[in-house]
């Protein structure tokens, strides 16, 4: 499989899109990360405990106080009270409604490992990392390197067959930016940031790249010469590409950004996947629709759950869907190949760096799972919720609405005539009722009423109106 990191510097926005077999598998945009607050360490005091939820609720500085859980305290939460000062790391960022979630268990991230100043004495190792020989040699370097009880390491999957002195100096790098913190700590009297991390590219090159890149694409000069010098230090195998247009062009990524926002994703064989988001879940249908390439019904669904399969996959890692999720393949009555289905989604999975649970197909035949996240996916990054349908993606029918508006008028009128001299009534609703305001109905009103109705079809909500009246 091709590999290609690609970074795109245009209109003052760095981009970074990850290509597997140049398809487009995840994308990262420099702004929207640097918003985020997944990873950050602060200092914060506690606002508030909540013994009900078993919790605190710290302020870090953020604009909504952060949620620490009892259980992800390094102390005895019962020493800890309203207004004590803590170190803490943002574990998930928060939304609309919740503040970020927040543990004491300190993460250090390097490239080749992971420092955590109260990993009481543990030695990680990624599961990627096959070789049992190259496991032995990394548990004893972290035996090695590991100088009191307290602290841990976990080995990523770039330490792999990295020598010792390379370990060693990264190990003391990260265990110097834990004592820094510490520090400035001791200094401050209110909450605030003590560590972010490295600027957008030692972000992405830490976290995406590893020896499985085969190329690197950018139309950055300085990038090309940073990479050319720093990237071939350790993968002297990596093609590094200078490109005079939009990196992003030239790799087609814009024309597969689509893929990010379509409800209906078009499969090679024929068939549709659609995908519907609820606040709880996501839910994958698969249909067949133009697919009739099997050689009987069994075959046909078959065929389309494997390429739905893999088209998922790479969905959940393009949009960063997380939470549960229902995939609903189209029935398969052999119960090998809902097997091979599972296996086939285990193998896609181990491409994507978070953590994904498969469960099984339900008694209903829907496959269920759950994807571990803890950044905001991309719709709630780059989109925000209609003020107008409130999300739900419908509005009121026209009929509806006019409906509301002649009982409205009809009722009210009624009532002013009585006491009041009503000579004018100036009504605005949405263009769409314009065909429903006719002139027989306008003029049905003004003489039933003895009132002039004037209308207006400039009203830009199409589920409510105005109604004003004059003497």
């Amino acid at each position: 499989m091709k590999k290609t990191l690609v970074f795109s510097n245009h209109s003052d926005e760095m981009r970074v899109a990850l290509l597997e077999n140049e398809k487009l598998m995840e994308i990262f945009f420099e702004d929207l990360e640097v918003g985020k607050l997944t990873g950050k360490i602060f200092y914060g005091r506690i606002e508030n405990v909540v013994p009900a939820l078993e919790s605190f609720f710290v302020n870090i500085g953020a604009k909504k106080n952060g949620f620490l859980r009892f259980k992800d305290t390094t102390i005895d939460p019962d020493t800890l009270r309203r207004g004590s000062f803590i170190i803490v790391q943002v574990k998930k960022d928060g939304d609309v409604r919740k503040g970020p979630q927040l543990t004491m268990h300190i993460n250090i991230p390097g490239k080749y490992m992971v420092y955590m100043p109260f990993g009481e004495n543990s030695i990680g190792i990624s599961k990627k990392i096959m070789s049992l020989s190259e496991k032995d040699r990394l548990r004893e370097i972290g035996e090695m390197l590991i100088e009191n009880e307290e602290e841990g390491i976990i080995f990523r999957t770039n330490s792999e067959n990295v020598d010792f002195e390379s370990l060693k100096e990264e190990f003391f790098q990260l265990k110097e930016i834990w004592e820094n913190i510490k520090e400035k700590a001791k200094n401050s009297n209110k909450p605030a940031l003590l560590y972010e991390d490295e600027n957008f590219v030692d972000y992405i090159l830490r976290e995406r790249f590893d020896h499985s890149v085969n190329e690197i694409i950018t139309d950055d000069k300085e990038l090309f010469k940073r990479f050319n010098k720093e990237i071939k230090e350790i993968n002297e195998n990596v093609k590094i590409r200078k490109v005079d247009i939009d990196a992003f062009s030239w790799t087609n990524v814009y024309e597969q950004m689509d893929d990010m926002f379509a409800r209906k994703i078009e499969l090679p064989g024929g068939g549709v996947i659609t995908i519907d988001k609820t606040e709880a879940l996501t839910v994958f249908d698969i249909d067949s629709a133009g697919n009739v390439l099997g050689e009987n019904v069994e075959d046909t669904s078959y065929k389309t759950n494997l390429e739905a399969t893999v088209e998922i996959a790479r969905q959940l890692r393009l949009r960063n869907i997380a939470g549960i999720i229902l995939i609903d393949f189209i029935d398969m009555k052999d119960a090998k190949h809902k097997e091979e289905i599972i296996n086939l989604f285990r193998e896609e999975s181990k491409k994507d760096k978070a953590k994904i649970s498969i469960s099984g197909f339900t008694k209903l035949g829907l496959l269920e799972l759950s994807r571990k996240r803890t950044t905001p996916s991309i719709d709630a990054l780059l989109f925000t919720q209609c003020p107008i349908c409130q999300g739900t993606g419908k509005i009121a029918s026209p009929r509806i609405v006019f409906r509301r508006v002649i009982k409205e008028l009809e009722e009210s009128l009624e009532d002013l005539k009585r006491g009041h001299n009503i000579k004018e009534v100036y009504t605005s609703v949405y263009h769409n009722l314009s065909g429903y305001f006719t002139k027989e109905k306008k003029k049905e009103i003004e003489e039933k009423f003895d009132v002039k109705l004037d209308l207006d079809f400039n009203w830009p909500d199409p589920n409510s109106y105005n109604i004003r009246y004059r003497k």
